[in-house]
């Protein structure tokens, strides 16, 4: 069984496009939920109730499943449900208020789901798909413009514990997952699994400009030159630009960047993002070359 969950409205943002083309079989949105009264008026299911659908749901998919959910509640206009008024700590900022909101959301899922036959078989991935609007002056740079947490959760194993550190980024998740399961059939992934040793420790962002990240150092890049390069965990205001006094540091980073940035463009060019493509486009090459 595989399933996504979303409780905006159904075909928003795209999501029920995309699980389509993934073969997810299964969507569940605002009209699965079937209850307006729970509608936030923006985006879709507040978080509390359309967790609770989501555990339930859960437990009535024959083992083993995959499912993923994207929560809502804690974008702009950064509302809370009228119920929790004041319950919640504001802070500075308004999204900090929705957020211990979205917080107390995950906590009940859990509260719920901890009971149920399937919960200590599992493996949650918790995660963003950005990060927010930020006050700490160490995160108002192109670091913590991109920073946001993975957790990844099983437990019944207590070999995953603690705060591993590490750069990694969305596109690790699904080889970790795989190398988790010891899955051993032929799969494409640009990232790379958490539980390697021998991992290379990188992220690679774009939004105008490249942001390569890769160990203790991060590379800004306009795809021709770069125009930045800085120790981002102890220069964490971005004070010191190393580009100019750091050549060799540079261009190494500038080559595997380049490297990464032909592959993936070659590969959806030639529609070689999945172990079948790819091996059809050899045999391809084999038959015409």
């Amino acid at each position: 069984h595989a399933s996504f969950f979303h409780g905006g409205p159904n075909g928003s943002m795209g999501f029920k496009a995309i699980v389509n083309l993934l073969g997810i079989e299964n969507y569940f949105g605002k009209t699965e939920y079937n209850n307006d009264a729970d509608f936030d008026g923006t985006w879709g299911i507040w978080d509390e109730p359309f967790f609770k659908f989501f555990a339930n749901k859960l437990s009535s998919f024959r083992e083993p499943f995959f499912s993923a959910i994207f929560s809502v509640s804690s974008h702009h206009p950064f509302k809370i449900p009228e119920k929790y008024t004041g319950k919640f700590k504001k802070g500075p900022l308004p999204v900090l208020e929705c957020i211990g909101y979205t917080d107390y959301a995950l906590r009940q899922f859990f509260e719920k789901t901890k009971k149920t036959s399937w919960f200590k078989n599992t493996l949650f991935v918790i995660t963003a798909d950005h990060a927010t609007v930020c006050y700490h002056p160490e995160y108002l740079n192109p670091w913590g413009e991109v920073a946001i947490p993975i957790l990844f959760y099983a437990p019944g194993d207590s070999s995953i514990a603690g705060v591993k550190q590490a750069v990694v980024s969305q596109i690790d998740i699904m080889p970790s997952i795989l190398s988790y399961l010891h899955y051993s059939k032929p799969y494409f992934a640009f990232g790379e699994s958490v539980f390697d040793k021998n991992r290379k420790n990188f992220s690679v962002t774009f939004t105008g400009n490249y942001r390569w990240i890769e160990n203790d150092y991060l590379l800004l890049f306009d795809g021709k030159k770069s125009s930045g390069l800085y120790q981002y965990k102890t220069d964490r205001l971005f004070n010191n630009n190393l580009v100019s006094k750091n050549p060799g540091q540079v261009a190494s980073m500038e080559k595997t960047l380049k490297a990464y940035i032909q592959q993936y463009n070659n590969r959806l060019i030639q529609n070689r993002l999945t172990p079948f493509s790819d091996l059809n486009y050899k045999k391809s090459q084999t038959k015409n070359p």
